[in-house]
């Protein structure tokens, strides 16, 4: 009885309601009779997942009705073919995705309806979305006139300058938080569908559009602020370049140390390229110093695409602890090898290297271990979580 009692109480207290004498029945132990146990619960249990969201790190798409926002979300973290993205129907209300169940990243994914024309839209509840650590992905169609988009753009960065909420920390001197408990919200722009323009107009489109977006800062209350612009499409892996910048930087206290494994672990076995990447979403959480290569990049994400369509045929669970594999590409006159050593959620090392270098597979294999260990030391000293990753 002392149980129940508390169960009703706590759940009174959730939905803000009063809890009155006359409501219960003596012969139901205090319950009352138009409560059910199993829904309260429920009750309760949405409610904590619904602030449990709330605390997470949120990445927010936001720009004009059909500018590819929804696309964007689907095909990078639901693996949606990116030619089904057409039939996708326009985006009418806020819709939250948790992510971190199919992805290394636990963070939410919002998508906000390209019809809502600025922050004080009473149709949207913005309470809390730009709390904690937020990165706002800004998509602009670069097929249609990009000025009104600016011009949209404006208005939501001059209501969050006014609101304290910009990252230009960098700019007026603050510091930054070493914690990992950002509450400035980092901008992105997407100049996005750049596969309708011929290659060489993409980077005349892309300094007009960030020229445009300086001045309308400068003329509109002196926006002070620093964002980043990114030539996107769903076509290409650029939406993936683009997304791994983001990830970079909701988690950047983290990744000079992932950065300096992955280095330490290159040089001491003449390695190309290591990357540590999100075998779900295909962008990558950390790379080493010298990475430069994006069409290296590109072919880790194909090769990561075809281990998981193999998996998938003789196992249900595609990746697990033991999982490790070792390829040989061949190039021209020249044989690279790509090897794989899946982490923990989600995550998994890709290295790149000579075959020649394969004769010392054992010292290999030992670094190897030795840098999944150090990987899964950094992630269990983050034991509250701050930056959206998982710890386990």
């Amino acid at each position: 009885q002392w149980y129940q009692r508390r169960v009703r109480e706590h759940y009174f207290k959730q939905i803000n309601l009063s809890v009155c004498s006359n409501m219960m029945d003596d012969d139901d132990n205090g319950i009352p009779s138009s409560y059910n146990q199993h829904s309260g619960l429920a009750g309760m249990q949405q409610h904590e997942d619904e602030m449990e969201i709330d605390t997470k790190p949120k990445i927010i798409l936001m720009g004009m009705r059909r500018s590819g926002k929804s696309s964007i979300k689907n095909v990078v973290f639901h693996k949606m073919p990116a030619n089904e993205t057409m039939f996708l129907e326009s985006t009418t209300k806020l819709q939250k995705d948790d992510v971190s169940r199919t992805c290394f990243m636990d963070y939410v994914v919002y998508d906000v309806p390209g019809q809502v024309d600025s922050l004080m839209d009473s149709a949207i509840d913005y309470t809390n979305m730009f709390e904690g650590r937020c990165a706002l992905i800004y998509v602009i169609d670069v097929l249609e006139d990009y000025r009104p988009a600016v011009e949209k753009l404006i208005h939501i960065l001059s209501t969050l300058d006014r609101q304290n909420k910009l990252d230009n920390a960098h700019l007026d001197g603050r510091p930054v938080d070493p914690s990992g408990r950002q509450t400035n919200v980092s901008v992105f722009v997407f100049i996005h569908k750049v596969d309708g323009l011929p290659d060489d107009q993409r980077e005349e489109f892309q300094k007009n559009i960030e020229s445009y977006i300086r001045d309308e800062m400068f003329h509109s209350d002196d926006i002070k602020l620093n964002f980043k612009t990114w030539l996107t499409s769903v076509y290409e892996y650029t939406i993936f370049h683009a997304l791994s910048d983001v990830n970079e930087k909701l988690i950047d206290y983290l990744v000079p140390t992932f950065e300096d494994l992955l280095h330490r672990l290159k040089t001491t076995c003449c390695m190309d390229t290591t990357l540590l990447m999100d075998v779900s979403a295909k962008c990558y959480i950390a790379k080493d110093n010298d990475f430069s290569d994006h069409n290296k990049y590109e072919m880790c994400c194909d090769m990561l695409d075809l281990y998981t369509d193999i998996a998938n045929i003789y196992s249900q669970q595609a990746y697990d602890d033991e999982s490790y594999s070792c390829v040989i590409l061949q190039h021209l006159n020249t044989q690279e090898v790509m090897l794989t050593k899946y982490l923990r959620s989600n995550l998994i090392l890709v290295c790149l290297l000579q075959e020649s270098c394969l004769k010392d597979r054992g010292i290999i294999n030992q670094n190897i271990r030795k840098f999944s260990n150090g990987i899964g030391e950094v992630l269990a000293v983050q034991s509250e979580k701050p930056a959206g990753f998982r710890s386990k």
